[in-house]
């Protein structure tokens, strides 16, 4: 189902907007990015109007040798590649070579049949069910400072043995869907993504430094290293991805200028290609899916936004277009600590100011004064929430002040501000108490509605029914689960040791480095194996052996 925000049907019948004096612009950004002058930093590109009206670079592309960004330097853009895979098949589309309905089984055979049709619509808006490849391959033994190569990708996805949900019924970014369209494109077309991207995207649009990277070892001429920072020190992280369709483009501000010059053009012209990138689709419910052709298009604040970030090895990029504004900011950084999105809206909002509606203030209640609050309310207090899957949140009373402590993480005191609400200075943020009988049954935490629940009495004697070995026929890797001084551990080959925290309400489920684990047993009451699960992956079996 085609939707387009109203605003984009306008896009290019009114509007050109004021344009932003080019000095201004060069303070505004200074501004915001002078601090990055010593350290891993950011190219940022500003396009207004059609032109390029701002470029520079901050900080330095690679510490060794104190070599500083420029706007020519090379950068990895991770997942903001997926418009450029987004854009080959909104080509291969118009072509009429493919249709958004096609079943991919059409094309693709080797991806197992799960007896539901995955269409490459849901690909494109990540709605299909197939698991996500960083989640899954880690699962694995993959560790992150290694290679994910393309060929993992579609192995992986050739032994998955179950869909995580009804295609469309539900949004689950999936990076696997997009590797997938660039398989699709390469049956369509004869040629990989990186071949095609470079005939059909690079050399047309003269983004001359642009590729689709094949093969990591290559050499890439003005590259810019990636670090992470550790307590004050910096270190060097390790790229070597070659997922092809989610990522692995990399390219410079200068040619990304190109790009989003002519991704313009193409919605004020209404180019076919181009403004199918932007349609967004339904949820089988009729629910809204904000995301389209590899670009997220939301309502920022009553402007038009198009855009995606990307991370990878510790570089941050985004691409951000105001296309009722004509604006496009294109941010690239080395710095693992650097947040591409909130930057990009500090130079939208410094660049346009007044345009954007008021929205909802961050709750700042520290300043007011706290107050008194008798202990018998509090007690009513002193229970345990459920936040979300694996995240509780309990609080207590200790020498009539209440405390409170969030799964995994220290005790922080509180300050209430009224008979219902606690201001939490660690957290930033308040809870606030409702459906108050004997306890408080609901806790509110910024736009989380808390149930009280009633904690699972653990009793670690109980865990050796869990020791054993287990392995994934899917992931083709086994987790061997220990007891080690009263705690349950789980070793995998490569990931080593790490340990099974017991979740507070539900029987036999373990949170882990890899996800959540929940063990099952059969009508004797003896373990089989357990499912693990994770951010965007679901239910992977793992058999006890």
């Amino acid at each position: 189902m085609k939707i387009y925000l109203t605003s984009m049907l306008l896009v290019c019948s009114l509007c050109a907007c004021a344009q932003i004096p080019d000095d201004i612009i060069a303070k505004k950004s200074d501004s915001i990015f002078n601090s990055y002058h010593d350290k891993p930093g950011v190219a940022v590109m500003i396009v207004q109007d059609g032109r390029v009206a701002f470029e520079k670079g901050y900080g330095l592309a690679n510490l060794e040798y104190n070599i500083p960004i420029s706007p020519t330097t090379v950068f990895d853009i991770a997942s903001v590649s997926k418009q450029f895979t987004g854009y080959a098949v909104s080509t291969l589309i118009q072509q009429g070579k493919i249709s958004p309905d096609d079943d991919i089984h059409k094309y693709l055979p080797d991806v197992p049949d799960f007896g539901k049709k995955i269409t490459i619509r849901n690909l494109i808006h990540h709605t299909s069910g197939l698991r996500d490849w960083p989640e899954g391959l880690r699962a694995a033994g993959w560790r992150w400072e290694e290679g994910f190569g393309w060929d993992d990708i579609m192995r992986m996805v050739k032994q998955q043995k179950e869909l995580d949900f009804e295609p469309g019924s539900k949004y689950q970014y999936s990076n696997t869907g997009y590797n997938l369209l660039a398989a699709i494109v390469q049956k369509v077309t004869g040629k990989t993504l990186p071949v095609w991207a470079d005939e059909n995207i690079f050399k047309p649009f003269q983004m001359n430094s642009s590729q689709v990277l094949a093969d990591y070892s290559k050499v890439i001429k003005n590259v810019a290293g990636s670090y992470y920072q550790d307590g004050d020190e910096y270190h060097k992280a390790n790229d070597m991805l070659t997922a092809w369709g989610s990522s692995s483009i990399f390219t410079t501000v200068e040619d990304l200028a190109k790009w989003v010059i002519r991704f313009q053009k193409g919605l004020d012209d209404k180019d076919p290609v181009f403004m199918r990138m932007i349609e967004t689709d339904k949820l089988n419910n009729g629910e809204k899916n904000n995301y389209a052709y590899g670009n997220e298009i939301i309502d920022d604040q009553g402007l038009t936004n198009i855009n995606h970030t990307g991370g990878w090895a510790s570089f941050a990029t985004v691409i951000s277009n105001y296309p009722d504004q004509k604006l496009s900011i294109i941010l690239l950084s080395n710095n693992g600590n650097f947040d591409s999105y909130g930057r990009a809206n500090n130079v939208a909002r410094a660049l346009l100011p007044g345009k954007f509606k008021p929205g909802p203030q961050r709750e700042n209640l520290g300043s007011k004064p706290t107050v008194k609050v008798d202990e018998s309310i509090l007690k009513k207090y002193t229970n345990t929430y459920k936040l979300g899957d694996g995240w509780y949140v309990a609080f207590t009373l200790e020498d009539g002040k209440l405390m409170v402590q969030a799964s995994g993480e220290p005790k922080f005191s509180t300050e209430p501000k009224s008979d219902t609400v606690i201001w939490v200075p660690g957290y930033g943020s308040s809870f606030t108490f409702s459906d108050i009988t004997d306890k408080a049954n609901t806790a509110k935490y910024r736009n989380i509605i808390a149930k009280r629940i009633t904690p699972t009495k653990l009793d670690p004697s109980t865990f050796g029914e869990f020791v054993g070995s287990y392995y994934s026929p899917e992931l083709e890797t086994t987790y061997r689960v220990y007891l080690k001084n009263g705690k349950l551990m789980a070793h995998q080959m490569r990931l080593g040791d790490f340990a099974l925290e017991p979740d507070i309400q539900m029987p036999g489920l373990f949170n882990g480095n890899t996800g959540r684990m929940q063990f099952e047993k059969n009508s004797k009451g003896k373990v089989t194996g357990f499912k693990l699960s994770g951010g965007r992956i679901r239910n992977i079996r793992f058999d006890r052996q």
